[in-house]
């Protein structure tokens, strides 16, 4: 059963990094501030803790990862009683990939805090442009905040690694 969560974690972590592929091209090559990270991370918490799952998978980038993301947090129960901490925050650049086309960047909000079960999580909320899906031109990958998934850096080759914050900004957001 254990490997089963794996694969299906694995599957999730690649098709965060297609969806992040798929909204390259929006037109709209301004950074996102760390202020309209933040608002869009309080629109997550309220939507969360009123357990609105249509208003959650209005700002997600991918309904289907949040869908997803949510059935396997656990659901209601485990959406946390008090907002994440933000424990850093770093852009991810936009890349060229070498056959053509881009993977969009965006901001990167990491959070920290304990689910509504009581287990720790570290997420990385991220925030990008995008005119097709999200909020005001905003939107969100991994927008479960407490489901504990990081965001794969891209590479110019189309590979995806996963690494802690690359460039830290914590000293702006304190």
């Amino acid at each position: 059963m254990k490997v089963l969560w794996i694969i299906i974690a694995v599957v999730i972590v690649l098709c965060s990094s297609a969806a992040i592929a798929v909204f390259a091209g929006n037109g709209n090559d301004a950074e996102v501030s760390v202020e309209e990270a933040t608002g869009l991370l309080n629109q997550a918490v309220s939507y969360a803790q009123e357990r609105d799952l249509d208003k959650l998978y209005d700002i997600a980038g991918s309904e289907g990862i949040c869908r997803s993301q949510w059935e396997l947090a656990g659901g209601g129960q485990t959406v946390p009683a008090e907002p994440p901490e933000i424990v850093d925050t770093y852009l991810l650049p936009k890349v060229p990939l070498k056959g053509g086309g881009w993977v969009v960047g965006g901001r990167v909000l990491v959070l920290k805090g304990v689910d509504g079960l009581g287990k720790s999580y570290r997420t990385e909320f991220f925030v990008f442009r995008s005119k097709d899906s999200g909020l005001d031109g905003l939107a969100v990958t991994n927008v479960i905040y407490w489901s504990g998934y990081g965001i794969a850096q891209p590479d110019e080759d189309g590979s995806a690694t996963t690494a802690s914050s690359p460039s830290s900004e914590v000293e702006q957001i304190e």
